[in-house]
């Protein structure tokens, strides 16, 4: 299988051009997260490499620089933009009018692009469907993401286009909300990693964006983003075996801490545990992650900034109320500080208790082993 490349090589030295994004952000925006910034950029850059795709999605309240980091994309090659999927979006079975000649385009999207990046920057439209149309587009994105969907219709139409094989980089957005539907991904198998920031707040927040200049901020942010992926070298970055060690203690850690666990809808007693998914998928996705992050800054070795990356992403991928909860026990703050309600912090607590990684206070001693190995935890 062939990928469609992103880039070609470069023989600009160093951080030049990841620099340049990283001053156009800060110039035109509010206290931005720059290495929010840089994590969907090498998710970006990890699509050339061999391997398992990185699929970003963005989480953070309207506002807060999603839709200006996403569209700085548009016009790269291999980047698709996409407004609404439906269920028959990337595998349509459209039956062809037999009085009609046929069509030089396929109606199915993935038969259009083959291989590439798909950038759909608000993934609300999927949560708000039904829930078997919800189900049915995120089952295929699951599919897609391993490279292979076939689906049967029933008719003797296109029958070559009943099955595609490639390689597709999802790139989304989406508000906090995303994690009251925690539970659907869950359930299907989760494929994206989240990149998490706050929102851009106080008055000063506001003052800004009166005195922006929308159009040349993106204009200029663009023209950054694109040399700056456009100039990626030709190589794959490497990790040495600590740095392996550290990603796969995150990977078992991170996994464990955002598996959904059931609970009686009214009650909320817990059904039952869950057995945590395999670290193995999200393991290569934080690898991919950090050599992406390394493209960007043109090294051939993960450095110790990448690995800081990655260590944010794999925190970020677990729900909100019970990161406040791990960051707590993992800096010896009273948990009164995270400011939780008393339920969900109950809950929260009870959660990760089951799933062996708290006590009724402390970390595990399991937990204390993994961020240890991770460099997380002195």
């Amino acid at each position: 299988m062939t990928t469609q490349p992103l880039a070609l090589a470069s023989t600009e030295p160093g951080e030049k051009f990841l620099r340049a994004v990283e001053g156009v952000i800060r110039e035109h925006h509010y206290k931005p997260d720059i290495q929010a910034a840089r994590a969907l950029f090498a998710a970006i850059a990890a699509h050339q490499l061999e391997g398992a795709a990185v699929w970003p999605m963005l989480v953070a309240p309207s506002g807060s620089l999603k839709t200006e980091l996403l569209e700085s994309l548009d016009g790269l090659p291999g980047i698709h933009f996409v407004d609404q999927i439906t269920p028959k979006t990337f595998l349509s079975g459209q039956i062809e009018d037999p009085k009609k000649k046929p069509n030089q385009t396929s109606p199915s999207l993935l038969f259009r692009i083959g291989s590439g990046i798909l950038v759909y920057p608000d993934f609300s439209t999927v949560l708000s469907m039904s829930r078997d149309n919800r189900g049915s587009v995120l089952a295929d994105m699951r599919r897609i993401y391993d490279g292979h969907l076939r689906k049967e219709y029933g008719t003797a139409d296109r029958m070559c286009e009943r099955e595609w094989r490639g390689r597709i980089t999802f790139a989304v957005a989406a508000t906090p909300h995303i994690d009251t539907y925690y539970a659907v991904f869950q359930t299907l198998g989760e494929r994206f990693v989240m990149i998490r920031w706050g929102r851009p707040g106080g008055v000063g927040a506001a003052l800004s964006a009166m005195n922006q200049d929308r159009t040349k901020a993106r204009a200029l942010l663009k023209a950054a983003v694109h040399q700056m992926l456009s100039s990626l070298p030709d190589v794959e970055p490497t990790l040495s075996d600590d740095v392996q060690l550290q990603v796969a203690a995150l990977a078992e850690f991170a996994v464990r801490a955002r598996t959904h666990v059931p609970r009686v809808g009214y009650s909320k007693e817990i059904i039952y545990v869950p057995e945590p998914e395999a670290p193995t998928r999200l393991g290569q996705q934080l690898s991919q992650l950090a050599k992406g992050a390394a493209l960007l800054g043109r090294r051939s070795v993960v450095s110790i900034e990448d690995l800081d990356l990655v260590r944010r992403v794999a925190f970020d991928c677990i729900p909100a109320s019970r990161r406040k909860i791990l960051d707590a026990m993992r800096f010896n703050q009273d948990l009164s500080e995270t400011r939780l309600p008393a339920s969900t912090s109950k809950y929260a607590i009870e959660e990760l208790k089951s799933l062996e990684l708290v006590t009724d206070k402390w970390l595990s001693r399991y937990a204390v082993e993994l961020l240890q190995e991770a460099r997380m935890l002195e």
